[in-house]
């Protein structure tokens, strides 16, 4: 028998050492060899050895293998194994020779055996290298050279040679002028080399040593280390009441400055220990300083999702602070969080109570008459004005009109979405303030709105005028506390101007400047609408369907809902058209939604039957796309806003509505399909770009229901080719497939429809819809071979086969009725 065991397992009391003392007893021969670690040269004859080189050429190797292992045999077969596999040692068979690479060899992480190994070691040091690796453990497994120079100079100690000499026995990596450990475990040693009862105690002299020297050199990464420190001693290592208040002092600034940096993590984390190091009565005896903590913890919570935390906080500022002005900047943050969790109306409700405890109370309601009445006023007070004369107006100086706008800026999307016909009333109320009392970081918010208002209104040239004044504001001001909103709004609006696939940018910048600025509501909302406008944009589904996700995620990690109900729905639908979404996951969530509506604000409903309007409409599902065209209709929300991303509410709606008429030739439906038509063809007075395709695709399809054969076969041309040039690849499939639909109830024309058909799947696919185009593909296949003579499955205008996905729906399902 040969066997094997660690030096422990020989002793007496082992299970292994009692075992070999029975064998030996019943006169069993032992031969007992001692495998003791190899010195430098004994480990490079094997090296030499296993690599087929000569001891010249693999010294460097063995070398740096033997400072790694410290000539442990097993260690050092194991890391042999580990770099060979990792190809850090490899075969160069060019050279017909083993080659590596000594770098990174050096610098790759220990086996945790290994470490565990060499740890044992660190008890062997002298004294002075233990202390210095205590040391150095407690500030982590990395630390930068001025972090540790300076403790050097504070401490007065030597600190550099005894590291070194840590460096020579393999305890640490020396990088540059920086030191890290070479495992964690050694970390973990090092640090047990303290006391329990003396660590907090040692964290929080490495912190204060650090502070004064993080002043001095205006260092924030070594003022955030002490911080650190002081922080991981805690409360308990402080035992006078005012170095407790010095802490709670030092986390604030901290705080701040991580803020400032938008690491809201990790203000969140000096906030929070800050106001650990309070003590009793804090409130009454340290009122500014508790009032500050509690507020920018209250804030960083909420950007961070920490809404229990949030709860918390800001309930202790609403009791312990001294006035309603005190509370303002809590209840800002409660409003917002209301609004996250698709508590609108009463996040709406909160910020007009504040508003009339500020002076600033809004009308309960205005007439549509008495609304343009104001527009138009504001208009005529806004032509006194230049451009620059706005730009470089007089800022605002009072700090309780300065943060009524802030709620009436906050107030603009939640009133789009509860009381849309009040939201103009908050932007001209934005707008006359700022006039009337000056400029405030808050004002490009009411200037970019009221160009909105008058861009719906149909006076473009104006509108767009103050939405760029609104933008120019903005980057005079440095208005970042805003500035997510704004650039949501000024993507959403340009884009009725712009080409929309140059606007999507603008939702990029919104959510990142929403993120430093800590809006997270209006980051969220920057996401969502840069999703929709992918899909309006005809960008490829399969990156779409990546990017919703992504949004999703981050609604979810900041429990979002408001806008992850909008987002679920878009996606929902993504899904559908791709074919990677089980249809009865689909019914499922169609069912539950539509059972949640009951509660919801009409915005939300709105919203849910016009994505299913869309998607039915898109797999030819009349009945279904008859029933939610009905919903969406009788809604009929007004809103003085304009979002491109409702666009395509429009322009759906209208299609659904004349291939309804043409089934029931029931004349509210015809009147809806021309409604739609003028909406686009005003829209697309402003950019033909966005618009041209979809205002003609809708005229052909009026001229289908009036039985205009020629003026139909035009326009759906028309449609076709103004979408292929502006690049909506899938609404050139869209057309393509009306037309095919057109042509298959004219007479003598299968064979043009089968050549549409074909076109509209070939887009399908090009657009990544392949349930919608695997849907096109059943269909004509079903109803178009026998009669046009041609046989589609054969043809090189459709090279891709049907895909097995259960999305979608079958042309059985559509009949007669799909046309």
């Amino acid at each position: 028998f040969l066997g094997s065991s660690r030096e422990d397992g020989m002793l007496q009391e082992h299970p292994f050492g009692k075992m070999l003392t029975s064998v030996k007893k019943v006169g069993s021969e032992q031969t007992t060899v001692k495998l003791v670690c190899m010195d430098k040269e004994t480990m490079n004859s094997m090296v030499s050895d296993l690599l087929c080189l000569s001891p010249r050429l693999t010294r460097t190797l063995s070398e740096i293998l033997f400072h790694r292992t410290k000539g442990n045999t097993l260690f050092f077969s194991q890391l042999m194994a580990s770099l060979q596999k990792d190809g850090l040692i490899r075969l160069d068979l060019s050279r017909r020779r083993w080659e590596w690479d000594e770098e990174k060899i050096q610098s790759r992480k220990l086996p945790d055996d290994v470490a565990e190994f060499i740890s044992s070691n660190i008890g062997r040091l002298p004294k002075e290298v233990q202390d210095v690796l205590s040391m150095l453990s407690c500030l982590g497994a990395s630390t930068e050279y001025d972090l540790i120079k300076a403790l050097e100079i504070r401490l007065d100690m030597k600190v550099i040679e005894p590291l070194d000499v840590a460096v020579k026995e393999g305890i640490l990596h020396r990088i540059g002028r920086d030191y890290s450990f070479v495992h964690d475990r050694l970390q973990e040693a090092a640090y047990n080399l303290i006391q329990p009862h003396d660590q907090c105690l040692r964290h929080l002299k490495y912190g204060l040593a650090l502070v004064p020297c993080a002043i001095e050199l205006n260092d924030d990464g070594m003022l955030f280390c002490a911080a650190s420190q002081i922080n991981r001693g805690g409360p308990a290592a402080v035992t006078d009441a005012k170095q407790a208040l010095l802490m709670a002092n030092l986390n604030l600034s901290v705080g701040q400055k991580a803020m400032e940096m938008s690491d809201f993590i990790s203000a969140f984390t000096f906030f929070d220990n800050g106001i650990s190091f309070l003590r009793k009565r804090h409130w009454v005896e340290h009122y500014d300083l508790s009032l500050n903590l509690f507020e920018s913890a209250s804030k960083c919570a909420l950007v961070t999702g920490e809404l229990v935390s949030f709860r918390i906080l800001s309930e202790q500022v609403m009791t312990h602070a001294k006035s309603f002005e005190a509370k303002l900047n809590t209840m800002y943050l409660m409003v917002n969080a209301l609004a996250s969790a698709s508590r609108v109306p009463e996040s709406v409700e909160m910020s007009l109570s504040v508003l009339s405890e500020l002076g600033e109370p809004l009308p309960e309601s205005l007439s549509e008459t008495e609304t343009k009445q104001h527009i138009e006023q504001t208009k005529l007070l806004l032509q006194g004005y230049t451009d620059d004369e706005l730009i470089r107006y007089k800022r605002m100086d009072n700090p309780s009109r300065t943060m009524a706008l802030k709620f009436l800026a906050r107030l603009e999307t939640s009133l789009q979405m509860t009381n849309p016909q009040m939201q103009p009333i908050v932007t001209l109320k934005i707008v006359h303030l700022s006039i009337a009392y000056g400029m405030s970081p808050i004002s490009p918010v009411g200037f970019i709105h009221f160009g909105q208002i008058l861009v719906k209104l149909g006076d473009t040239e104006v509108g767009c005028r103050y939405l760029r004044t609104g933008k120019k504001l903005l980057d005079k001001l440095g208005s970042k506390e805003v500035a997510g909103e704004c650039l949501a709004t000024f993507a959403q609006v340009i884009s009725f101007i712009e080409p929309v696939q140059s606007t999507i940018d603008f939702h990029d910048q919104g959510h990142a400047n929403a993120i430093a600025a800590g809006d997270i509501h209006m980051a969220l909302y920057n996401t969502g609408l840069r999703c929709g406008m992918l899909v309006l944009a005809g960008k490829e589904l399969s990156f779409v369907s990546e990017q919703f996700v992504h949004a999703q995620r981050l609604m979810e990690e900041h429990n979002h809902f408001t806008w992850l109900a909008h987002t679920t729905g878009m996606e929902r639908n993504v899904k559908k058209l791709m074919g990677t979404l089980n249809a009865t996951d689909f019914h499922n969530d169609v069912i539950k939604i539509e059972n949640g509506l009951k509660d919801a604000n009409p915005h939300a409903s709105m919203f849910f039957y016009s994505q299913m309007t869309y998607i039915s409409f898109m797999f030819r599902q009349y009945e279904q796309t008859k029933s939610y065209a009905e919903k969406f209709f009788e809604i009929n929300l007004q809103s003085w806003a304009i979002v491109y991303l409702y666009t395509n509410q429009v322009f759906m709606g209208g299609l659904a509505s004349f291939w309804i008429y043409r089934q029931t030739n029931d004349p509210k439906w015809a009147a809806r399909g021309k409604k739609a038509k003028l909406t686009l063809k005003k829209w697309a007075e402003s950019s033909r770009h966005n618009f041209l395709h979809k205002m003609c695709l809708l005229k052909a399809e009026e001229c289908f229901c009036d039985n205009d054969i020629k003026a139909a076969k035009l326009l759906y041309e028309k449609a076709i080719s103004s979408a292929r040039e502006h690049r909506f690849v899938h609404d050139e499939g869209l057309a393509c497939e009306c037309a095919a639909y057109f042509f298959m109830r004219q007479d003598n024309s299968m064979g043009i429809s089968l050549g549409y058909f074909l076109q509209a799947h070939k887009k399908y696919v090009e657009w990544g819809a392949i349930a919608k185009a695997n849907e096109v593909f059943a269909f004509v296949q079903e109803n178009m071979s026998s009669n046009s003579g041609v046989d589609p499955s054969s043809t090189h205008v459709l090279p891709y086969p049907q895909i097995e996905q259960n999305g979608g729906s079958s042309s059985r399902k559509r009949g007669s009725n799909a046309s």
